[in-house]
């Protein structure tokens, strides 16, 4: 027979879910910032405590968790996020030299491509290899984009 402490954790862990699967709904993704509180449920508190205990969170939570897209790794699921994004730049824009202000949406584009440079020599190999796949510019040049003949709009 259960105890009343394991019923109050299966409870709060099936509040949780489902708080979740309300906010995957409605914003898309099931990463909701730290101090996220979903009515009045401090679902980023849960989300965190869930990553954190992987280990032990039991298979069929896992298997649910899983089904409705849950991001066990934040740091992997934003890096994916932004390479993403920095493929879209370049379809629009031709090239890989993103701004340091620029903005995809809500992704801060222009700051991760400043932080993958900054981190080229401590990323993981995989990644530094599909960033140099693509035309990643490791070293931007300085100041204003210079003049290209045939450029529209030149000097």
């Amino acid at each position: 027979m259960a105890s009343s402490s394991s019923k109050g954790h299966t409870r709060r862990w099936e509040r949780g879910f489902a708080a979740l699967s309300k906010f995957r709904a409605r914003e898309g993704h099931c990463c909701p910032p730290r101090r996220h509180v979903e009515g009045n449920f401090q679902l980023g508190n849960w989300v965190s405590v869930q990553r954190y205990c992987k280990e032990f969170v039991p298979t069929e939570r896992k298997r649910r968790l899983d089904a409705i897209g849950f991001v066990w790794d934040w740091r992997d699921y934003f890096w994916e996020q932004n390479f993403a994004a920095l493929l879209k730049f370049k379809r629009r824009e031709g090239h890989c030299r993103v701004p340091s202000i620029h903005r995809e949406g809500d992704l801060k584009l222009g700051l991760w491509a400043t932080t993958q440079r900054r981190k080229r020599k401590t990323m993981l190999a995989e990644r530094r290899a599909r960033l140099n796949k693509i035309g990643f510019v490791w070293n931007p040049p300085v100041g204003p984009t210079p003049y290209r003949p045939g450029e529209a709009d030149a000097p």
